[in-house]
This record gives structure tokens, C-alpha cells and sequence, in this order.
């Protein structure tokens, strides 16, 4: 029935005589859009550190904000506790956890197809993103190594100490970018709840594995940061070749 009506009006319609008034009007306006058109194909694309400022101006507040709470829970926490180097790596997953909620907003709001449609597309978004949380974990594992080194008013052990930060940060981190890369927003509760596990695995090895924290351990500290580096150093290439090729980071969830 459905299929006769449509027949009907139109074959009414294609009998309709063609009024060149509305002809050209159809024209003028096509004419119109075409130069609308081109008018935007010779804009000028946004740079990416202007792209990054604008990402810093949504996101920095919230982002900088949770690292320095975390930052200053850590301090006071680790300004109590004795034998302060081995019980680094305790704390580090905490900075990565800090980071989570900026990563994965998207995912949580269910607003990665939106990110894909944009012009940056959602690789570029989070390049931003994972830029500026390096810079804020950055200066947060500075401002503690400080500490520490103020606290053992000695710097003879910075080196270690440099490593300590460093290897669980990176583990965390590679993590999280894998998870982002899925786009699943089942992960989240998963990567919060692993990224606390993992503060506790590292507290129980300090304790029942103390040779791991002396000088002789340093090879494996060093091995452990150089492949999860090689990790962390793909996944961002990864990331800046999605961006070049205008692709999105991951499947749309």
C-alpha cells in the first residue's frame, strides 16, 4: 500500500511542469554552497601547540589538580616513613592513576564517536593529553625526588631512586594506553583497580625482596626501564602515525 502512494506522488511530482523561476533559484543557492566550500578548503589548520593550549585550557585545571593532591598526599606519607628509596615504586603508580580520569573521559561519557568525527580526530586528542600529562608527572616525580633527597640529606642514591619513578610509572602508563587503545569503557574499573594492586606488589616486594633495592639490582632496574620504554615510545608512535593518517586512536565504545 505504502509502495503505491509513493509511486503515485511521484509520478505526480515528475508530471509537474518545471518552473524556471525555482530553477534558478536552485542554482543560485548550489552556486552559493560551492563557494562556501571553498572558502573552507583554503583555511588554515590549526597548529598542534595551539591545538595543545586548547587542550590545556579544558583539561589542565582538573589534570595539574589531581597530580599536586597526589603529589601532596605522597609527600606527607613518605616524609613518615622510614627507609624512604625502596618504598619509591609504592607511591609511583598513584601519579599514573591521577592521569586516568582525563584519558579516559571520553570513554566515560560516551563521547569517543564525537572525538572521532572532530578535525583533530581522537589520536590527536590524546597526544594531547598524554603530553600533558607527562609535563604534570614530570614535575610531581621531581618535587619528590627533592623530597627524598632532602629527607636522606644525601643525593648519593638519586640515581636509583630515578629508576624507582620511573618503572612502575612506565608500566602503569603502558598499560593505560593500551587500554585507551581499546576504547572499552569496562577497562576503567579494571586499570583502577590493577594500578592499586600494583602499589601493593611493589610495597609486599620491598619488604620480602630487599636485595632488589641494592646496588647490585641496579641491571634489572635498568633492563625493566629500557622494555617498558620500547613500550611506551611504540604505543606513542602508534599514536602520532593515527594522527597523521587523520585516523582515530582505537575502536569507537
Amino acid at each position: 500500500m505504502k509502495d503505491k502512494k509513493i509511486r503515485k506522488n511521484l509520478r505526480q511530482f515528475l508530471q509537474q511542469e518545471i518552473q524556471p523561476e525555482r530553477l534558478e533559484e536552485t542554482i543560485k543557492l548550489c552556486t552559493e554552497i560551492v563557494r562556501e566550500q571553498n572558502a573552507l578548503a583554503v583555511e588554515p589548520r590549526t597548529g598542534f601547540f595551539k591545538y595543545l593550549s586548547e587542550v590545556f585550557r579544558f583539561h589542565g585545571i582538573p589534570l595539574f589538580g589531581l597530580q599536586a593532591v597526589t603529589l601532596l598526599i605522597v609527600g606527607l606519607t613518605v616524609s613518615t616513613v622510614a627507609d624512604v628509596p625502596k618504598y619509591i615504586p609504592v607511591f609511583m603508580p598513584l601519579f599514573a592513576l591521577a592521569v586516568m580520569p582525563v584519558i579516559f573521559k571520553s570513554q566515560f561519557y560516551g563521547m569517543s564517536e564525537i572525538e572521532a568525527a572532530t578535525r583533530a580526530s581522537g589520536s590527536q586528542i590524546i597526544l594531547a593529553k598524554l603530553i600533558l600529562a607527562g609535563a604534570a608527572n614530570l614535575v610531581c616525580m621531581t618535587a619528590l625526588l627533592c623530597l627524598e633527597v632532602y629527607l636522606q640529606n644525601s643525593g648519593k642514591e638519586i640515581g636509583q631512586m630515578i629508576l624507582y619513578c620511573l618503572v612502575p610509572y612506565l608500566v602503569c602508563m603502558a598499560a593505560m594506553l593500551r587500554l585507551a587503545r581499546l576504547r572499552k569503557k569496562e577497562s576503567i574499573p579494571v586499570y583502577g583497580v590493577a594500578t592499586l594492586g600494583s602499589c601493593l606488589c611493589w610495597g609486599v616486594s620491598a619488604r620480602v625482596l630487599p636485595w632488589l633495592y641494592e646496588a647490585s639490582a641496579m641491571g634489572l632496574w635498568l633492563t625493566a626501564f629500557l622494555v617498558f620504554t620500547v613500550f611506551f615510545i611504540k604505543e606513542v608512535c602508534f599514536i602520532i602515525k593515527m594522527r597523521k593518517e587523520g585516523k582515530i586512536y582505537g575502536i569507537i565504545a
